[in-house]
């Protein structure tokens, strides 16, 4: 077990404050693999992580630096780690390299990724930031770790484009993953990559990001062709016990995928449109219903929050829906 060291000094009720803090989000990261203490004296808070091996404590360094960072008055903070781990990298941005590309469906392409650590994809958190060429066949720049162990960026030409992705499929053995691009007009960054990537083309992802999969006795889980790899991925790794009913609505049948439902798992596939009324008719008698998720378009996004809340009768804690993309032309409110 890695051992990192941080001092953190902070006065009064600011110490006390940020211990709480971290203290309340603790069982999240020991979900993530990595742990946290807090020690106060009078004038100081001290931090102390561990995780098994060096990539989990950089990725544990930056998770913590930037809930500091976010909290009032720390924005500033001369936050510096010591002890183990590499001050040269950041070990939670990996650089990936394409082994292969292959049509899934007429609209997405799966790209297979030769990593340095599969490993680290391998738990609840199923999203990275892939680090992409400004323009095809460009070059871009890795982030180096200042300090605080949070990624500088470069800039320029060699600033690398971010978009969020989902880790479809994970193959720890042989250190390979998984990502489906959906393929859209126009193109933007990504879908462009995507569509003509070959083998051999290196980028580089962060992370693992955002929220972990939510276990829950009975799931629902609800979207589009954009939320489909973590949709299909829960369900694959859905564990005995745990009931899933997915939503799925496609432009048209020939974006079906073959699946191979475990016990306790339901898959319906829906016509573009259909997916919030379909969430509306399961009506409140659904009353096992300890979980929802969705990923959609902006605009049906706001709607399935409506339907889990309203017609449903869940409460706040116990449903998300996320916007996945945005209809061009689509207007905020």
């Amino acid at each position: 077990m890695t051992e990192l060291v941080a001092y953190c000094r902070f006065q009064g009720d600011a110490a006390e404050a940020l211990a709480r803090h971290l203290d309340a989000k603790r069982q999240h990261w020991d979900a993530e693999g990595f742990h946290v203490c807090c020690e106060r004296s009078e004038r100081e808070l001290c931090l102390s992580l561990s995780g098994a091996g060096w990539r989990r404590l950089a990725l544990a360094k930056a998770r913590i630096a930037g809930e500091i960072r976010r909290l009032p008055g720390c924005a500033t903070l001369a936050l510096t780690w010591a002890g183990d781990g590499d001050p040269e990298r950041l070990g939670h941005v990996q650089h990936w390299h394409v082994t292969g590309a292959r049509l899934v469906t007429p609209h997405l392409r799966r790209v297979t990724f030769q990593v340095e650590d599969a490993e680290l994809y391998a738990g609840d958190l199923h999203h990275i930031r892939l680090l992409l060429p400004q323009r095809p066949g460009g070059a871009f720049a890795f982030p180096r770790p200042c300090p605080a162990g949070l990624p500088v960026w470069p800039e320029g030409e060699l600033m690398p484009v971010l978009r969020n992705y989902t880790i479809r499929a994970v193959r720890a053995g042989s250190d390979e993953v998984d990502v489906d691009f959906v393929l859209h007009e126009p193109a933007g960054p990504a879908t462009a990559w995507a569509r003509d990537c070959r083998p051999g083309v290196e980028i580089g992802a962060l992370g693992p990001i955002g929220r972990p999969v939510s276990h829950a006795p009975r799931r629902i889980l609800a979207g589009d062709e954009t939320a489909l790899p973590t949709i299909l991925r829960q369900i694959e790794e859905c564990p005995a016990g745990e009931r899933i009913d997915a939503y799925v609505e496609l432009v048209d049948d020939a974006e079906r995928q073959n699946v191979t439902l475990p016990q306790g798992c339901r898959l319906y596939w829906l016509h573009r449109g259909e997916l919030v009324d379909a969430l509306r008719q399961l009506g409140r008698e659904q009353n096992d219903v300890t979980l929802a998720y969705a990923g959609t378009e902006f605009s049906t996004s706001r709607q399935l929050s409506l339907a889990f809340g309203k017609d449903l009768g869940l409460p706040s804690t116990r449903f998300r829906s996320v916007a996945y993309w945005r209809m061009q032309g689509a207007r905020a409110a």
